[in-house]
């Protein structure tokens, strides 16, 4: 039986009531079909962009006020306190928000904030299915802060487009570590979409494989105009989430621009495949481990500019030391995980002639810090890359 509507006011006192008197795990998820959450962390040099995407929202598709569909969007940006809010469109077909939940000041990159929003969001909205959405900057499986204050590798030039790039989270000098983003994350989600820069990488996926079942990401930047709002939340409330179509919609979007706009790469991961994956790689791994310190990494297609080298294409960094056998194994493996790509040939002004949608850091041109760090990733304790 479907169940009865009830005013948003009433349930959520309801639903604080249940949060008072159980835990999390005790919450059924018979109440709605699936709910979306689009988490702005924009408190930082990123804010009007996040402000144009909200608005970019209520141009697309919305759910209807008595649908089972529900999407929820978090905004933290700059000089306004946080804020949960429901968007719907009413019988009429006008866009309405409705305030979940008002937020004193508080650090939206935190895992305990996130932890707690999506908290707060399973009580008052239990449901089938989870999806969530994070914006903010990126800069994949890097350590706090590296990414813009690393210059061990020489002179780091200006950055003619920095002001067109995201480069999860950026708020008052924190930033999210993807071992903590993953720990925040207190329930199992049909899928995860990264609207921030080079989050497209294999660390990335494997850290967060058992919190979802598919990820949709970037391996390299992100424009900061961000994915098309207006256009891929549809494909969100199909029966089942068309993850597919998203990736398409993005790329279409960006493909059919001019000049340095014309600049996406963006693909589809299948989380339950990737423990395939790290068992041949391993393998692959032990039998060529004399090659990898020597590699010359200027062959392999990267997905960095301004000499930020620690995101390289992983089908082509296999491909430099692997018998044809093993990369056979390999390609068959990955393209279980990597199951929808696509790319511009230039991004801004990095040329793409090799994409796989996947990447990886490559260990003879990182640093004995970064390999250090990389030991504590899950993807280095299946994969034994650096031992």
């Amino acid at each position: 039986m479907k169940k009865m509507k009830r005013s948003l006011f009433v349930f959520t006192l309801l639903a604080l009531l249940i949060l008072h008197s159980c835990s999390k795990d005790d919450i059924t998820d018979d109440g709605y079909n699936r709910v979306v959450i689009i988490y702005f962390a924009a408190n930082n040099n990123l804010s009007s962009y996040a402000e144009n995407n909200i608005e970019s929202l209520s141009k697309g598709y919305i759910p209807g006020e008595e649908s089972d569909d529900i999407l929820l969007v978090y905004s933290h940006t700059e000089n306004n306190l946080p804020v949960l809010l429901r968007l719907y469109k009413d019988n009429s077909g006008s866009v309405k928000q409705d305030v979940v939940s008002n937020y004193e000041q508080q650090n939206s990159t935190t895992p305990e904030v996130l932890e707690s929003v999506l908290d707060k969001v399973k009580v008052i909205f239990p449901a089938r299915e989870y999806g969530l959405i994070l914006w903010s900057h990126g800069t994949g499986w890097l350590p706090e802060d590296y990414y813009e204050n690393s210059n061990q590798y020489g002179v780091q030039f200006p950055d003619p487009y920095a002001h067109m790039v995201k480069s999860f989270g950026y708020e008052d000098g924190v930033e999210m570590d993807i071992k903590d983003l993953s720990n925040a994350i207190p329930y199992h989600l049909s899928f995860i979409i990264f609207d921030c820069c080079l989050m497209g990488g294999i660390e990335v996926a494997y850290e967060i494989k058992d919190k979802c079942d598919y990820i949709v990401a970037s391996p390299a930047e992100i424009l900061a105009t961000g994915f098309p709002y207006d256009k891929v939340v549809e494909p969100l409330f199909e029966k089942k989430a068309n993850l597919e179509e998203v990736c398409e919609r993005y790329y279409d979007f960006y493909n059919s621009q001019s000049g340095v706009y014309r600049s996406a790469t963006i693909a589809l991961y299948n989380t339950e495949k990737l423990e395939t994956l790290a068992s041949v790689c391993r393998n692959i791994f032990a039998a060529n481990r004399d090659k990898l310190p020597a590699l010359p990494v200027k062959n392999i297609q990267g997905y960095f500019r301004l000499n930020k080298h620690w995101f390289y294409d992983l089908e082509d960094f296999v491909s430099q030391f692997a018998s044809q056998e093993e990369l056979l194994q390999f390609n068959n493996a990955l393209s279980q995980v990597v199951t929808t790509k696509f790319y511009t040939p230039i991004f801004l002004d990095l040329t793409i002639s090799r994409y796989s949608g996947i990447s990886t850091y490559v260990p003879s041109n990182g640093s004995a810090y970064l390999d250090n760090y990389y030991k504590g990733y899950k993807w280095n304790t299946a994969t034994q890359m650096i031992k």
